[in-house]
């Protein structure tokens, strides 16, 4: 941290920063801080030693414990490492475990290997090594290990040495074992592989799970389409997404008021979202209130007109002496009361009927007490040759109320042009409409009666979360308070300022000073069962 801030590098055993280097001094200390997360034999093998606690042999002690306890089946492990990968003469992490598994717990070196030995060629080869049980232990980087593997039918075990910088790169190493064709966890293990992420207390592994966790949150909702989200996962471990990012930070960092303001974090989120969707339902119903408001006063108006018309109709509507509706139409400048004649005269006129200029529809003539019509459109087509626009012309009728003025059509407005009878009671047919129209609107009108006292209801509803939610909100601001007194302390610890810490403290006098912790030891910060797709967890 020091030498980030200073650009001093005698203080991480380096010569004088060059100026290229001194820009590029946070690059330094980022890969000299990944470097010591991992091992500090990475900064200098001869300086610092092993260690009972590192990665390296945490990870060991497990590694051995599974090998041992799934000797009868033969099950096999993975190891991943992006940092420390095999050189030769140089201490590296490969080398390292490796060593202290075949030494301190006499594992055969046959049975391990490293990923960097094998060709693409030679792949099937190690793919049905590892499937047999023969080789049990392989170690590997994403790069190179994250994909491609087919080495899942025995595996039991799975252990992370370091932490990727994309959450994509992680869930490319789980897959690996969490897929189909794992025989021996399916029949041994109750179908569970057992998943070790190993980190080191204030160290840089805090960090990247930041990054990590900011990373996955962002891509997440970016694929759901759910930026603004309405549920959030609480993150607890499980046996379905294992522990969160969020929760790793926490254990990192040595402190659970931490983890405590995550959790209530989350919490916040998720009321704030269920308020948000809430009053977005609100306004969205008040919207809809004052729409449906708007067409039952449409509807009404049209109700009431439509009902005068029926009444008028049937006032003067007569019967033959089968109880059909007779046809008493009368056509301008025709006078026969054949219904074919007057069937071919209406198909006639649909045919061939021209507006006079300037001029788009005509009386035609009348039908209880309703004017017929006979009207021209035009669709426009294009232009001709000349450059002038063209159009497609067609006739249509309809029957008008001279009351209401409502317009009564049957068939779009188009007659029957193959059987003149049926053509002949075209208009009758759109008039008789009236009471069919009629009921369309009323139900308009009862639908909107039934709608505006629910949506009166759900515009005065309050949000039922509130008093649990301010109250959240004021826990985790006492919370953030009490952390950000523990840091302000552990800053003067650091410093050596002897002047009373409750002087730059906040009032929440409860606040425990937390000094860093100088051994920085791996802890396993995950050991749940990976999800296997296609398996039970």
């Amino acid at each position: 941290m020091e030498f980030a801030r200073t650009g001093d590098a005698r203080l991480i055993g380096r010569p004088s920063l060059s100026e290229s280097e001194d820009k590029a001094k946070m690059l330094i200390a980022t890969n000299y801080a990944k470097k010591m997360a991992a091992d500090m034999r990475l900064i200098d093998p001869v300086k610092y030693g092993d260690h009972p606690d590192n990665k390296v042999s945490v990870c060991a002690r497990n590694v051995a414990e599974w090998y041992h306890k799934s000797q009868a089946h033969k099950g096999t492990q993975i190891i991943f490492s992006d940092i420390g990968t095999p050189k030769p003469g140089a201490f590296n992490i490969y080398d390292a475990l490796k060593d202290k598994l075949v030494k301190d717990f006499n594992i055969p070196p046959h049975e391990i290997t490293f990923i960097h030995n094998w060709t693409e060629k030679k792949k099937p080869e190690l793919f049905r090594k590892m499937n047999r049980g023969e080789i049990r232990l392989l170690i590997g980087s994403t790069d190179k290990a994250g994909t491609g593997l087919n080495v899942q039918q025995r595996v039991v075990a799975m252990h992370h040495l370091d932490i990727p910088w994309k959450p994509s790169e992680l869930e490319q190493r789980n897959g690996r074992d969490s897929r189909q064709g794992n025989v021996i966890a399916k029949q041994f293990y109750s179908n569970k592989v057992m998943n070790y992420i190993y980190a080191v207390e204030q160290s840089l592994d805090n960090y990247k799970f930041n990054l990590l966790k900011n990373k996955q949150l962002f891509i997440s909702q970016m694929k759901n389409n759910e930026l603004n989200v309405r549920s959030i996962d609480e993150g607890a471990m499980d046996e379905k997404s294992g522990m969160n990012f969020s929760e790793y930070i926490a254990i990192l960092s040595g402190d659970t008021s931490l983890l405590e303001k995550s959790k209530l974090e989350k919490k916040v989120a998720v009321l704030e979202s269920l308020k948000t969707a809430h009053f977005r339902d609100i306004s969205r119903s008040r919207f809809q209130l004052e729409s449906v408001i708007s067409d039952k006063t449409n509807a009404e108006r049209t109700l009431s007109l439509l009902t005068t018309d029926e009444s008028n109709y049937k006032a003067v509507l007569s019967l033959d002496k089968d109880g059909a509706k007779n046809n008493s139409i009368a056509l301008k400048g025709f006078s026969s009361a054949d219904p074919e004649q007057i069937g071919r005269h209406i198909i006639s006129l649909y045919k061939n009927w021209k507006p006079l200029e300037g001029q788009d529809r005509q009386q035609i003539g009348s039908l209880y007490g309703m004017e017929l019509f006979i009207v021209q459109h035009k669709n426009y087509t294009g232009f001709d040759k000349s450059g002038d626009a063209e159009y497609e012309k067609y006739n249509s009728f309809f029957a008008q109320s001279p009351a209401s003025g409502i317009r009564y059509s049957y068939n779009d407005g188009t007659p029957n042009t193959d059987n003149p009878k049926l053509a002949a009671r075209h208009f009758l047919s759109a008039i008789d409409r009236v009471s069919s129209i009629k009921e369309q609107y009323q139900k308009k009108v009862d639908e909107a009666e039934a709608a505006i006292p629910m949506l009166e209801k759900i515009i005065g509803r309050p949000f039922e979360k509130e008093a649990e939610l301010r109250e959240l909100k004021s826990e985790l601001s006492i919370l953030e308070k009490e952390i950000a007194a523990k840091i302000l302390a552990n800053k003067l610890l650091e410093t050596g300022s002897t002047k009373d810490t409750t002087e730059n403290i906040t009032e929440e006098k409860q606040a425990v000073i937390v000094p860093f912790n100088p051994k920085g030891n791996t802890i396993v910060v995950a050991h749940a069962p990976l999800k296997t797709r296609g398996m039970k967890l």
